[in-house]
Formats: C-alpha cells, structure tokens, sequence
C-alpha cells in the first residue's frame, strides 16, 4: 500500500509541476511583443501626435508599443546605435540621405516590402542607396512656401503673383505704398535653405538637378553643380538688388512677421501647411509655389521619416510586431489623422488621398503634374544655406562669388 500510495503521490506531484509548466509556459507564450518607437517630438503641437499615437496603438492591439522621446536630427541615433541601444523603430525630421549613411548598417531594409511598393516612385527614388536598398520611408509632407494675404492684394489692387516677375513687381508696388512686401529671418538655417533651394526648384528638378543631387546624397561630391545651382543664386541677387530682399530681415523674426502679417503690415511671407491655421487662424491665404522659368513647384519635406533597428530581426516575432507597427504608422487612417491636424498635407503613398480646401486649394494641380520637390536637408546644407544668404545680404554678393562662398562653406564643414 505503502508504495501504491507514494508511486500515486510522486505522479500526482509530476502531474501539477507538469501543468504548472505549461500554465507558465502559455502565459509566456501569450505575452504580447514590446516595440519601442521613438517619436521625433512628443510634444509638437498640443494633440498633434496624441492622437496619432493612439491610432496606431488602436491598430495593433496584439503589439505592446512603448514610445518614448527622440529627437529631430539624426546625429542621435548614430550615437545611440553605436552604444547599442537603438530603439526598434525611430523617427528623425531633419533627415537626409547623406546623413544617414552610416546609420544605415544598424538598420533593417525595408526594401521590396508591400508598404515600400505603396510609394509613389518620384519620392522613394530620394529614399535609395546606389545600391537600391530602402532603409527610411517618409510620412506625408508638409509643404513650405510663401503665402500671400488675399485681402490685402485686393485692397490695393495689385495681382497674386503667377510668376517670378509678378512676385518682384507685388513686392515693388507694396512698399511703394509703404506696406512690408515680404519678410523672412535668414538668421534661421531652415529659413535660408528652403528659400535657396526654393529659387532654384526648377533646375534641381531637371534630370542634371536630380543626378547631382544623388551624386551629393551618395558622398560622391561636396560641391555644388554651376550649371544647376547658378539660377538659384541669379534669383537671389536680382531679389537683393532689387530691393525685395533685405539685410534687416536676417533677424526679423518670423513671429513679429506672422504678427504683421495678421494685422495688414505685411503682404506676403513664408510658413508651412501644418503651422498655418495655428499661427494665422482665420485669415484668407493663398500658397504660392516657387516660380520656375517655364513651370513652378512645391517645396515639400516629411513631417518624420521612419526606419527600424537591424536587431529586430534576432527573433521572427519581434520582426513581425515591428512590421505591423510601421504599417500601422504609414497607414491611411494614421496619414489622414496627421492631416487633419494640419492645412494640409502632401502623400507619398499611391493609396492615400487628401481633399484640399481653402489656401491649399492649389495643392491638387501640382500633385497630378509631379510638380512637387523634396528638399534636400543635410546638416551642412543647413549651416552652408544660412551662412551663404546671410552674407549675401549683407554684401550683396553677385551670384557667381555666392556660389563659390556656398561651395567654400559646405567643404569646410565636411571636413569637420
């Protein structure tokens, strides 16, 4: 009996470990994946990115999300990939090609992928390597340009600018009647850089453009091409000599711009399709694009770039978890979220629309002709950007020696 009862014991006791494993076991297994993204700014506008957070959470309810702060540049995530703690999916807002390409090892290629397919190839060809790899995929875009004060051109008559003549002679006819034309702070490097690149848009979108761009993006060359650059600083010099562009503006800020602005002081100035119903609510705008000689454009940029960490690939489940997420991300639903907080948006993506009202009823024409461009935003070109066109105004550098400064610049600062 003694042993009948101790054999019965013993299987009993192996029996509860048994089902004490699995029970442990199962509920390990049930666990949800845990992805870490970190969003270039937590903070950017009340709500902005609340609301995306929670949609992309909602989306994948099998995937625990943990996200935490990043930052704008790139520069920080080399650092934290070089340390080895590279969140899995991260997020940068100043991003460029050249910048990323020694983080891109630490990442995983998304090219070939489904959601990599769903952008529209006149974007994502500013997303490959020479190699054709795929490692960032942008969101929507804001678009950044000058906008005009409607009211303001009908009170005194004079026509919105269709052209680039008609945007010096508006700018001449303002201040004849002692109304600001124009005004923008070229103290500020983004500011420099947007207008430079946008009055040279046309020819940076030309095939010439286009390749010298991707020979810049790649390493091949820190130095402008003439040839493609020499419109953009043509414009600008006829601009200072003409009067329409300012040594005083260099630090005018554009808050006391908007204010000015909004109060029927100034006629025209720059700001971007997701700050303009914050910044200016109410008003009756009108977004112009930069004027080519025979076609004009939009400049545009991603509200974040997106890329996953290479180390999501160590287990098939975390890999699958990021996946959803970042489709999560670029999806419709989280797209059309972004640009309803907005004026409206730019979409990569073949399978995204917006509809387009007020100041940004324009937008439409352009997407359908291709007639956008993505600006090209490294640290140096920034730096360079600003440097230029500061000295330009204070000077007035003719175009060819601005050109040789621009070029001075940018391989000074590649060598640091």
């Amino acid at each position: 009996m003694k042993k009948n009862t101790r054999k019965q014991i013993l299987g009993c006791s192996t029996a509860v470990i048994f089902m004490a494993a699995l029970w442990i076991g199962g509920c390990g297994g049930s666990q949800k994946p845990e992805i870490e993204v970190a969003l270039w700014n937590l903070n950017l506008h009340d709500g902005f990115y609340a609301d995306y957070m929670e949609a992309v959470d909602r989306q994948v309810p099998d995937v625990k999300i943990h996200w935490v702060k990043g930052e704008s540049a790139l520069g920080y995530y080399q650092e934290l990939a070089e340390e080895g703690n590279l969140p899995d999916i991260i997020t940068a807002r100043r991003f460029s090609m050249k910048g990323a390409l020694e983080l891109n090892p630490y990442l995983m290629k998304l090219t070939g992928s489904e959601l990599t397919s769903s952008y529209y190839d006149i974007y994502l060809e500013n997303y490959k390597t020479s190699e054709g790899e795929v490692f960032w995929l942008p969101m929507a875009g804001t678009v950044d340009g000058i906008i005009a004060n409607r009211a303001l051109f009908e009170e005194y008559q004079i026509p919105i600018p269709l052209d680039f003549e008609g945007f010096v002679f508006a700018c001449q006819e303002f201040e004849r009647y002692g109304i600001r034309a124009y005004s923008l702070d070229f103290s500020a490097d983004y500011n420099s850089m947007h207008f430079l690149q946008g009055m040279g848009i046309e020819s940076l979108c030309s095939v010439d453009g286009i390749a010298w761009r991707k020979e810049y993006e790649e390493g091949r060359t820190d130095q402008l091409d003439s040839a493609v650059w020499m419109p953009a600083f043509k414009k600008m010099e006829k601009l200072i000599r003409q009067g329409v562009l300012k040594p005083e503006m260099i630090n005018y800020e554009d808050s006391f711009a908007y204010d000015d602005f909004a109060e029927g002081r100034q006629a025209m100035t720059n700001i971007s399709s997701e700050s303009i119903s914050r910044l200016l609510p109410g008003m009756d705008l009108e977004i112009l694009p930069y004027f080519g000689d025979k076609q004009n454009f939009l400049l545009t940029y991603p509200i974040f770039n997106v890329a996953v960490s290479k180390k999501v690939e160590e287990s098939e489940k975390k890999e699958e978890a990021a996946w959803k997420v970042l489709s999560a991300m670029a999806s419709e639903e989280t797209q059309k979220l972004l640009n309803k907080h907005t004026d409206g948006l730019v979409p990569y993506q073949r399978d995204i629309s917006f509809e387009y009202t007020g100041s940004m009823n324009m937008v439409q024409n352009y997407l359908e002709t291709n007639s956008t461009y993505v600006r090209l935003a490294t640290d140096e070109f920034f730096t360079a950007s600003r440097d230029t066109v500061v000295k330009m105004l204070e000077e007035e550098l003719p175009a060819s020696i601005a050109q040789d400064l621009m070029n001075e610049n940018l391989r000074q600062l590649q060598e640091k």
